[in-house]
């Protein structure tokens, strides 16, 4: 369940920055600090609730792998590798503070939610049901 998790955010990667403000915008600047392993930055470029979900999800992790994985919540998540080229971007819709882009990777096109928080766009990682990532 949880290598699932780590391939749709490894999914989310593969496009230059633009950091123009907009939900499209940032989603590219994540999705290139992803692609690039700025897994930091990527990692803050997730909502607020998205890192506290991913962190209390990721926690023990490296316990259980005997201590080879690390604790580090953010190589954790990205360490899956590079994602597929976005070969487009689009604004599905804008209400408020919430927005939800299409992004079309490799012919497949999936919907991802982002959050304003303060100024800037941050991306969603997708609600998990049950606990289970």
């Amino acid at each position: 369940m949880r290598m699932g998790l780590l391939a749709a955010i490894t999914w989310l990667a593969g496009c230059q920055p633009q950091a123009d403000g907009t939900p499209e915008g940032a989603y590219r600047a994540f999705a290139a600090a992803a692609s690039k392993g700025e897994d930091k930055l990527a990692f803050g470029q997730l909502s607020l609730a998205s890192q506290q979900a991913l962190r209390s999800r990721l926690a023990g992790v490296s316990a259980a792998s005997g201590g080879s994985l690390g604790e580090d919540t953010a190589s954790l998540v990205f360490r899956g590798g590079r994602g597929s080229p976005i070969s487009a971007i689009q604004l599905l819709k804008m209400e408020g503070d919430r927005a939800t882009v299409a992004v079309t990777a490799r012919g497949e096109t999936h919907e991802v939610n982002l959050a304003r928080e303060g100024s800037e766009w941050r991306v969603e990682v997708p609600r998990l049901q049950g606990g289970q990532p």
